[in-house]
């Protein structure tokens, strides 16, 4: 595959001057380097049997210099400290690497300034974190490793299956000209899905179904609004909080807590994603048919009352929901994480997920997140390119990731630490635990792929008491402590997804997760433009067809410059 670079916007537009500026000192601090993507030590981590392992150990020490993001607040065992901990003795016994702290940044921000600098004296550390867009500038300034012999000798199984879960998506966003040029991180596709959170028990004094579609949806709304079951100021319908999005986007793609996205999935739009039309050209997914008639049915529900009559003003939907007034909102699988809040409200709440509603053809169709959106790249020269594989591999063995997450020290500390997750499992955690309450017996499982499982099957039965198979309140041991807000919502929540691929799922992603060079120059503005016409659209202080003059506006602002650049890079 080859993959065209284009110029990608950055938080800071100072790093391409950086770069710029530093290129000439990098060039000439590892001018007699060996070539890129060249093995360039004979220090290699080897196993027992002094074979090329990668969960190996280097003969001999070897040093790694990183950058560090601190936080004032974050506290460390007596006798430790950000530079000197742990993490730091773990690499350096079991490894033979040395980390040094080349420099310190105090937040996000402060770190792309850092970076900035360290490119622009070409005193680079020699793993560096980035993202997307960092990525694609230090690879026109030829300042990283090709690392793709170090990825086919030096990845473990585990990783590789679990970049291989994203079906090839996390390996091209760091693939070009057919090289490998970062390690990826690998989401859970799970942390992205929007379903439709519950409460089961109006549904059952009411005697109701759980609505499986858009008009099914607006009726209970109105049911629950006519009863009262919230009391005199029930929402049927909960909205995001006013700082909020009304639905995810392709910069922002995990899913997004009581915003409207299962609405529109249900119109079968994906308002801010980059998708094909039916004539398979690139569009803006705000601007398609289906996203103008989700927006109508949204105004539709926000006249009648069946949608939260707050949107767009309430300052905390949490607090709605968790104090009994609302019956419905859309949010991720972890609900449950939060749940015990409300049952302190009310011991009857009885909070269930579904995969709804469904689209006109009956699918369940979810906007799908980025799978990967941070990268760690090597410094060009640095001796061991392997290394940021070899301290992933150690990561992802289920035995070292518990011994460290036991050493009281915050996950981010761990030097050249990426998320790895495999995006989606063969089988669930859900189903897993339900094989094991319907059995007694644990049954087989790939511990890489479910790293939380031992401690869940062994606590499990401490909060979901029988029968299994239902899921009612009153079959709960609630507890604000232990596990019981993973078991809960790996249950109810994973325990919907899985039900959502059972009904039928059309996965929707989106065709670019970056941004091109027009983007940081006019999408903050398009952006804003989007927004407010939405939000005005589905209050009803303008009518729906705006949506048309602002579909106009928007591609005489930029947005058919941009297209043609998504476009562009879509299709290499």
């Amino acid at each position: 595959m080859r993959k065209k670079l284009i110029c990608m916007a950055l938080t800071t537009a100072a790093l391409s001057a950086a770069i710029l500026a530093g290129c000439g000192k990098q060039g000439e601090k590892t001018e007699n380097t060996a070539p890129s993507g060249t093995v360039q030590s004979d220090n290699l981590p080897v196993n027992e049997n002094g074979e090329p392992d990668p969960l190996g150990i280097y003969q001999e020490p070897v040093k790694l210099k990183i950058a560090q993001v601190v936080n004032p607040s974050d506290t460390f065992p007596e006798g430790q400290s950000a530079t000197k901990n742990a993490f730091f003795n773990y690499f350096k016994e079991n490894l033979n690497i040395d980390v040094e702290v080349l420099w310190q940044s105090g937040s996000g921000e402060d770190y792309n300034e850092k970076l900035n600098l360290a490119i622009s004296s070409g005193e680079l550390p020699d793993i560096i974190s980035v993202n997307a867009a960092q990525l694609e500038m230090l690879i026109k300034a030829e300042m990283i490793e090709d690392l793709t012999p170090y990825y086919e000798k030096y990845a473990g199984e585990t990783m590789k299956n679990a970049i291989n879960s994203t079906g090839g998506k996390s390996l091209e966003a760091v693939t070009y000209d057919d090289k490998i040029m970062a390690l990826p991180n690998v989401k859970s596709f799970k942390d992205g899905y929007d379903l439709l959170w519950i409460r089961q028990d109006w549904l059952d004094k009411l005697n109701l179904e759980a609505p499986k579609n858009i008009e099914e949806l607006r009726s209970v709304a109105k049911a629950f609004i006519e009863n009262n079951m919230g009391g005199a100021n029930t929402v049927g319908l909960l909205g995001p909080s006013s700082s909020n999005l009304l639905y995810a986007n392709f910069q922002q793609s995990s899913g997004t807590m009581c915003g409207l996205d299962g609405i529109f999935q249900g119109c079968g739009a994906l308002p801010g994603y980059w998708v094909k039309d039916s004539e398979g050209e690139v569009v803006y997914g705000s601007l398609t048919p289906e996203t103008k008639e989700a927006l109508s049915v949204l105004a539709e529900m926000y006249r009648e009352g069946t949608l939260d009559q707050e949107l767009g003003m309430r300052k905390d939907a949490d607090e709605a929901w968790k104090s009994g007034q609302a019956g419905m909102f859309f949010g991720p699988w972890w609900v449950g994480y939060n749940l015990a809040d409300a049952l302190a409200v009310d011991p009857g709440a009885e909070w269930l997920a579904y995969p709804y509603p469904l689209t006109d053809e009956g699918r369940w169709a979810p906007h799908m997140p980025n799978p990967s959106d941070s990268f760690y790249v090597v410094r060009k020269g640095y001796e061991h390119p392997e290394i940021i594989f070899m301290i992933n591999n150690q990561l992802l063995v289920p035995e070292v990731g518990n011994k460290l997450d036991g050493m009281g020290i915050l996950s981010g500390y761990i030097p050249g630490r990426l998320v790895i997750n495999t995006a989606k499992p063969a089988e669930s955690d859900a189903q897993i635990l339900f094989k094991y309450l319907e059995t007694g017996t644990v049954p087989e499982y790939d511990v890489s792929e479910h790293t939380k499982m031992e401690i869940d099957i062994n606590t499990v039965k401490d909060f979901k008491l029988e029968p299994y198979d239902d899921l009612g309140i009153e079959t709960w041991n609630v507890s604000k402590d232990g596990n019981f807000g993973r078991i809960y919502s790996t249950l109810v929540g994973v325990g919907a997804i899985d039900k959502g691929y059972e009904i039928g799922c059309d996965e929707g992603y989106s065709l670019l997760y970056g941004q091109t060079e027009s983007m940081q120059k006019k999408w903050s503005n398009l952006k804003k433009i989007e927004d407010e016409t939405f939000l005005k659209i589905i209050l009803g202080t303008i009518p729906v067809d705006e949506f048309d003059t602002f579909a106009e506006e928007w591609h005489a602002q930029g947005g058919t410059e941009i297209t043609g650049e998504v476009a562009e890079a879509a299709n290499k």
